[in-house]
């Protein structure tokens, strides 16, 4: 049985699919609900389920995905039921005889424009902007490692942008446009243009183009948020935590220290105070332990700090202050 995935997944990848294996129909049956795939390919000698079963979950979770078994001798008796395969597929295979991808890959006889794309190199010599430029314009499908995946993530599937993922300090997560933006935004570093898979999860839903735009606009409003964090952290040393971000998000943009509990907090507090006071732009309050301050400003956005007791006033002169010195 392993031996005949093994020739028949060598047999896929020479005609352009990319392969995830699996020895079980539970963990395939799982993966193809979670996420989409191209196609299935079955081996009539499946252990554990007949191919006839695996065949009628699939057209259940995923009815528009091919569907193929591979057989060694006559599989007529597959999806007797009333689901048929799209195709028998023999065994051993023979290349000229299995379907193809229908979708275009980077590996898949490239256009000209992308023969000569940099499969490795740096960005400080091809820029990310760049790059995935070339992978929109040429359709493409691939995915862009930063650091060897260790810095973060881009994947395009048929030239369009389907997530972004950034890995911060702490192994902290910028998705998305705003992923993409802290991505672009990198010293110089080492990338890969890597086969397409999958990715857990689809982040950016506009055109690539406008994600790009996008993701520029936010490079300078995370430069901001980065000037506010340091303006504050440097006013009050003390500060055991600073945040900056959109007042109707449940996490902030950016934050310096234990950042996230004083966001949290602020916006809590805000919300507490709201059918007495009504929208405030400054506030500050005294706790047990500690002091939390906010200032609210622009388009919903809050900036907000915690530091230990008795500070609160200072807090709230630093927030009010670094605020000022951002709109200069």
């Amino acid at each position: 049985m392993h031996h005949r995935r093994t020739a028949m997944q060598h047999a896929l990848q020479r005609v352009g699919w990319q392969v995830e294996a699996y020895g079980d129909v539970a963990s395939a049956l799982t993966h193809l609900r979670e996420r989409p795939f191209s196609a299935v390919f079955c081996d009539s000698y499946l252990r554990g389920a007949s191919a006839g079963g695996f065949l009628a979950w699939s057209r259940r979770i995923a009815p528009a995905v091919p569907f193929y078994v591979i057989a060694l001798n006559d599989a007529s008796g597959v999806g007797s039921s009333g689901q048929r395969p799209d195709a028998i597929v023999a065994f051993p295979p023979v290349d000229t005889e299995l379907p193809r991808p229908t979708t275009r890959s980077l590996w898949d006889v490239p256009a000209p424009a992308v023969r000569d794309l940099p499969l490795e190199g740096r960005t400080d010599l091809v820029s990310l902007a760049d790059l995935i430029e070339m992978l929109a314009v040429t359709e493409a499908s691939a995915v862009i490692a930063l650091a060897g995946g260790m810095v973060g993530r881009v994947y395009l599937a048929g030239g369009q942008l389907e997530h972004a993922v950034h890995v911060g300090a702490g192994d902290v997560e910028s998705i998305g446009v705003r992923g993409l933006g802290r991505l672009l935004d990198l010293d110089a570093v080492d990338f890969q243009v890597l086969p397409y898979r999958n990715p857990s999860r689809r982040t950016v839903h506009v055109a690539t183009t406008t994600a790009l735009t996008e993701a520029t606009r936010l490079i300078d409003e995370q430069r901001r948020d980065l000037g506010l964090l340091e303006s504050v952290a440097a006013a009050c040393p003390d500060a055991t935590g600073v945040a900056v971000g959109y007042a109707l998000t449940e996490q902030p943009a950016d934050v310096h220290g234990d950042g996230l509990a004083a966001f949290t907090a602020a916006v809590a507090l805000l919300e507490a105070v709201r059918p007495s006071a009504g929208t405030v732009s400054h506030l500050a309050v005294e706790g047990e332990r500690s002091a939390l301050a906010v200032v609210r400003f622009g388009q919903e956005r809050l900036l907000a700090a915690q530091a230990p007791r008795g500070r609160s006033v200072v807090l709230l002169s630093a927030l009010a202050k670094a605020v000022k010195q951002s709109r200069r």
